[in-house]
């Protein structure tokens, strides 16, 4: 494998950088995937089942409900974790930035996962994979699709747009930020958020994927030519090489051409033992259904009894078990339908109450400041607790659940008092 060596300058690595699990997977409901699990499954490398809560736990993913933060059917109390992003070098963030759709990455605290699945979050680490322009003559209504440097992506069911876009109003050239999942094999990223920046606003564009056509200035990811100088910031003694999973940071000008990479470094997975983890994403390497890597993280399911069929390269997957030296021991193993429609969670304050005979809308915002807007078809929703039509007025805390629909907002389908 030809490997290219080079000494970076400045080494503006962060720790977290290092240690961030970049595992980004489909936004997915839980309930109603297909696939075989054994929870009494023994490790074959004599871990043992998952459960305990010694080393606390570890969930990634999209986040599907906020008032607490919900990640893969977990509520984690978000009122005293640590946010940080992943590609910002600076201090902790708001937690009124974590939005539905954004790829996160959740350590729970020790002891704190109880059998309700809640849990306690000790640190939020959000990013996205993708920013930049969308390419001229890419956007296929048909098949919902845009393209980004040469990388197609995928909008789906379970896609959650900014508030007021739509994937109608997206035209060439729009700055559009990502998240969603990358599959390094194919270039094919699969959106669970999608928003839409100025220019002025935007300091460096991203990208995430596997390098190819490597030489000593240049090398690819898909269909972009990337350029680099010894200036450019690497980790301490990180070698480019071909088929390496990188995340880039991209020079905004110029519009064409080659673009200069201000930093690039390598994806990394967890390596911190963790009692309980769960991570959705794609099948990156497969050599059977016991052994395969999701976004290279190594899974072990030998411990599992009866498998679902269809696992392979390219696959969607959600995982669970417990993370030992950088393999997840699997307990569960489930495939995923990327058109179903995401079950969304959200607790808060109802304001901006707009009613009709038909339906009510209004905004519900979180204890952590973010607000989502609800629509409430009077004809298709569920009240309980004695809640009534009448009963959704601007101050009124709620508990809604609810489907994620194209325009940015929560169609409800149950609502309650919270």
């Amino acid at each position: 494998m030809k490997s290219v060596h080079i000494t970076p300058a400045s080494l503006g690595i962060t720790r977290r950088e290092g240690l961030l699990l970049t595992l980004l997977g489909s936004a997915m409901a839980l309930a109603g995937c297909g696939g075989g699990s054994s929870d009494s499954a023994s490790s074959p490398t004599g871990v043992g089942s998952v459960g305990g809560g010694g080393t606390g736990s570890l969930s990634v993913g999209p986040i599907s409900g906020i008032g607490s933060i919900i990640l893969n059917g977990v509520r984690f109390d978000d009122s005293l974790a640590r946010v940080l992003e992943l590609d910002d070098d600076g201090g902790p963030r708001d937690r009124k930035e974590l939005k539905l759709g954004m790829m996160v990455r959740i350590k729970g605290k020790v002891k704190a996962r109880k059998d309700d699945k809640t849990d306690e979050a000790e640190e939020i680490i959000f990013g996205s994979d993708l920013l930049g322009p969308i390419d001229g003559g890419s956007i296929n209504a048909a098949a919902q699709t845009f393209k980004v440097f040469g990388q197609t992506v995928q909008i789906t069911a379970t896609t959650v747009f900014e508030n007021d876009l739509t994937f109608a109003a997206l035209s060439a050239n729009d700055i559009v930020e990502v998240y969603g999942f990358v599959d390094p094999v194919s270039s094919l990223m699969t959106a669970t958020r999608i928003e839409r920046k100025l220019l002025a606003n935007v300091k460096v564009f991203k990208l995430q994927g596997k390098i190819s056509n490597l030489n000593t200035a240049t090398f690819q990811i898909g269909t972009l030519v990337i350029g680099f100088s010894p200036n450019v910031i690497l980790p301490a003694g990180l070698s480019l090489s071909s088929g390496l999973l990188v995340r880039v940071r991209l020079a905004t000008t110029p519009a064409t051409g080659t673009r200069a990479a201000l930093r690039i470094r390598q994806v990394e997975v967890e390596t911190e033992d963790r009692d309980q983890a769960e991570v959705k994403g794609t099948v990156t390497e497969f050599t059977s259904s016991a052994k395969f890597s999701v976004n290279g993280l190594q899974i072990d399911a030998s411990g599992i009894s009866t498998l679902p069929a269809g696992l392979k390269s390219g696959a969607r997957v959600e995982v669970e078990g417990r993370l030992v030296k950088g393999v997840l021991v699997a307990r569960k193993v489930e495939l995923e339908d990327e058109q179903d429609q995401l079950k969304f969670e959200l607790h808060g304050t109802v304001s901006g109450r707009a009613a009709t005979s038909a339906d009510v809308t209004f905004t519900l915002t979180s204890s952590g400041g973010v607000p989502v807007k609800v629509t409430v078809v009077l004809a298709n929703v569920q009240f309980d607790s004695g809640l009534t039509a009448a009963g959704l007025r601007d101050g009124v805390r709620l508990e809604v659940k609810g489907v994620a629909f194209s325009d940015g907002t929560i169609k409800a389908t149950r609502i309650k008092l919270d």
